[in-house]
């Protein structure tokens, strides 16, 4: 180890590579400046990047004449506070991945380009004393986009940022520039100030059950402790006024409160039920933000000025100078595990997050993942329940309808017209449930047998008769759809199978007069439509609901009383170990969108396997028996969560190139292993070529987690770097095994 009397910065930068990089100070640079958590310009290779400075050191294993110095120190004090740099350091340990990629998935993207770590003003407009003066019933009726322009800043005198007049009436550029030549509107840099609720508006707190009188008592009488919960409550239970009542008592002391939710159509209806209840700035995080917003959010939790943080995934990395509570709802959500780049779990680091804050952290769902449920069954997390329906709701009632008894026309069952009908009747809603978007999944020539497939993936491709073309929902790609067959050249083409589009047409025969509403990742692309379609429903706009999962998470439809779940049959067979688990927790939220007020809820499940045991005791037992006997079958086959698991993925332009560097990443494992790791493969992925990419996996088994990450650590860093020839990628408890 070379020694030299200068100091070394070790500095992460943002390149797929298992090591920070040292590098000299910049001449002439404050030393009293150099603190870790700023951010310094770097050269590597013939770039410049923005790393981060983990440490000050004063030796380094390289000669000291080999060192470049930094070219640049951006920050005056550290923009990561210590305690946010460590997670960091300990999640880049954990899921053995790269620490300076680490760093960069965790901050707004404005910081990683190097921008100043401040609230900037952003552009905006205002009204002139002429706009001011402008009586809006005296403009010309087909003027009704600056009549709109005109109303929404005479509402706010000091002016709205340009974004804000976007967000609320969508393109009115051309708008605002017509009236800046009329003398009306006038540019004007505008401050972001939070918006509060008046006090006046707010709602006061629901009266609570004895179940959820307990779990508030019991968590706001440890908030200055670790203390994991799960709070296990059917759906329509009350969570979420759980949550409000904790995070009053956290807020009283000062603190701060993260809520992590699925899915950002989600967030504003949370977001409006927390801005009913507090007269406190609240933010939120989530993909669909401007960098400058989520820089603004991220900067005012750091700071302490955003005392509620509402976000998705990433908004786990949020830093907070007073952390109070973490709160993760629906915590069994596949879409908290990131699935590509660094994989990790928003759920678990939450739970890390709030061991290291020593606060209570809430994991609230009516179908806990069975890796909770095991932790509660351990009495790692208390186990709150709350299991019946707040208010006068009741459960749903089920019934299952055996489709090889129904007609091959359609895919409604006569029962289920029948339910409809009469819930139509009533004037009450109906949400119809099918997890598949599209029109057809399928398109093939029943002469030859020739089916349509995607070029470049191993999947089938799905007719979208909106667009009128053939889809690949796995690769994005598309073309016409043929007029014959290109196998035998047969001029009749069958479409098969059911997607969201083809349900709707099919209900408008039977039911003319209905109003029907679609809602899944299609009809819902442009900004603001789900916000428009939810708000229809409310008011009672709609009589039918078809839609993906895309409505089974969280939502809450007062005037639904029936549910049908067209069909469930695709995951009760599934490849992967977690897919009943799966399929168990979509029904049963979905179910919850029934008979959440005071008329009673029906579900009509179709299905042509009535009698499949885990569907039968699900919907005779409820959720906690399947989990239990799901459970019972992981420990039986060591599975999750007895077990611990990571995937090692490779994928390349041909199938034998991933195949060949996984075995050889195999064979070095072993000479490491001693037999303490059990490994699996490699074999093709089940689905091998997706998006011209072929791929293949090894999966590494250990009953103990330190033993896996023992041999993770020996061995990633004998592993060749990725190339355009191979690349990989390492998935520490991986979600799913596809």
């Amino acid at each position: 180890m070379a020694k030299n009397n200068s100091l070394i910065l070790q500095i992460a930068v943002p390149k797929p590579l298992y090591t920070h990089f040292d590098y000299l100070p910049p001449a002439g640079i404050d030393v009293s400046q150099l603190r870790p958590g700023i951010r310094v310009r770097v050269p590597f290779a013939t770039y410049t990047y923005v790393g981060m400075l983990l440490a000050v050191a004063d030796s380094t294993t390289v000669p000291v004449e080999k060192l470049r110095a930094a070219r640049k120190i951006i920050d005056s004090t550290p923009v990561l506070p210590e305690d946010s740099l460590n997670l960091l350091q300990w999640a880049s340990r954990y899921y053995h991945h790269p620490i300076g990629e680490v760093i960069s998935t965790a901050l707004p993207s404005s910081l990683n380009k190097g921008q100043p770590a401040s609230i900037q003003p952003h552009p905006g407009w205002k009204l002139t004393d002429e706009g001011r003066a402008v009586q809006l019933d005296t403009l010309p009726k087909n003027a009704h986009r600056q009549i709109a322009v005109l109303s929404l800043l005479q509402q706010h005198p000091q002016g709205l940022s340009q974004a804000d007049i976007i967000n609320r009436l969508s393109d009115v550029i051309p708008t605002l520039r017509r009236l800046e030549k009329k003398g009306c509107v006038t540019p004007q840099p505008i401050v972001y100030t939070p918006e509060v609720s008046s006090t006046a508006s707010l709602t006061p707190p629901l009266q609570l059950n004895a179940a959820q009188t307990q779990v508030v008592s019991q968590v706001c009488s440890k908030l200055e402790q670790f203390y994991p919960c799960l709070l296990d409550g059917v759906t329509g239970s009350g969570k979420t006024e759980v949550y409000l009542q904790i995070i009053q008592k956290v807020l009283d002391q000062g603190r701060q409160a993260i809520v992590l939710v699925p899915e950002i159509n989600l967030t504003p209806q949370m977001v409006n039920r927390f801005k009913k209840r507090f007269a406190v700035p609240i933010e939120v995080l989530h993909s669909k933000l401007n960098d400058s917003e989520r820089l603004r959010t991220w900067l005012l939790a750091r700071d302490g000025e955003a005392p509620i943080v509402i976000g998705t995934r990433s908004a786990v990395w949020t830093p907070l100078a007073r952390p109070g509570v973490f709160i993760v709802d629906e915590e069994h959500d596949q879409s908290y595990k990131q699935q590509d780049h660094f994989r990790y779990s928003a759920r678990d680091i939450a739970v890390v997050r709030a061991q290291r804050a020593q606060v209570p952290i809430l994991l609230g769902s009516a179908t806990p993942s069975l890796e909770s449920l095991h932790n509660a069954l351990q009495q790692r997390y208390e186990h709150f329940l709350l299991p019946e329906r707040a208010g006068t709701a009741v459960h749903p009632t089920f019934h299952i309808v055996d489709m090889r008894q129904q007609s091959r026309q359609g895919s409604l069952s006569q029962q289920l017209k029948k339910a409809i009908s009469q819930r139509l009747a009533a004037h009450q809603q109906v949400l119809l449930f099918i997890n598949r978007r599209g029109y057809a999944p399928i398109l093939m020539c029943y002469s030859c047998g020739w089916v349509a497939y995607c070029q470049h993936c191993d999947a089938r491709l799905t007719y979208h008769e909106t667009d009128q073309r053939l889809l690949c929902h796995y690769c994005g790609a598309t073309r016409v759809l043929d007029t014959q067959c290109p196998n035998c050249q047969h001029p009749k083409l069958y479409l098969s199978g059911q997607g969201t589009e083809r349900v709707e047409e099919q209900l408008q025969k039977p039911f003319p007069s209905a109003r029907i509403l679609r809602i899944d990742s299609d009809s819902t692309r442009c900004k603001n439509a789900m916000h428009t379609i939810l708000e229809r429903i409310r008011k009672g706009e709609a009589d039918i609901l078809v839609g993906t999962q895309m409505l089974a998470k969280g939502h809450h439809f007062p005037k639904v009383t029936l549910v049908g779940v067209i069909n469930i049959d695709g995951s009760l067979y599934g490849i992967d170990f977690r897919a009943t688990e799966r399929m168990a927790q979509l029904l049963v939220q979905v179910a919850g969108r029934a008979g959440r007020a005071d008329e009673p809820g029906e579900v009509i499940i179709q299905t042509n396997h009535p009698d499949h045991p885990l569907l039968t005791r699900l919907i005779r037992q409820g959720y906690t028996s399947f989990a239990q006997a799901t459970l019972e079958e992981r420990q039986e086959a060591q599975f999750p969560p007895y077990t611990r698991f990571a995937l090692l993925r490779a994928e390349a332009s041909s199938a034998e190139p991933a195949m060949d560097f996984l075995n050889q990443a195999k064979t070095q494992a072993q000479t490491l292993n001693g037999d303490t790791v059990e490994l699996w493969g490699p074999v093709p992925a089940p689905m091998q070529k997706r998006a011209g990419w072929y791929r293949a996996q090894l999966l590494l088994q250990a009953a103990q987690r330190d033993v896996l990450h023992r041999l993770l650590s020996q061995w990633l860093p004998t592993l060749p770097s990725s190339t355009n020839k191979v690349r990989w990628s390492l998935d520490v408890d991986p979600q799913d095994l596809l």
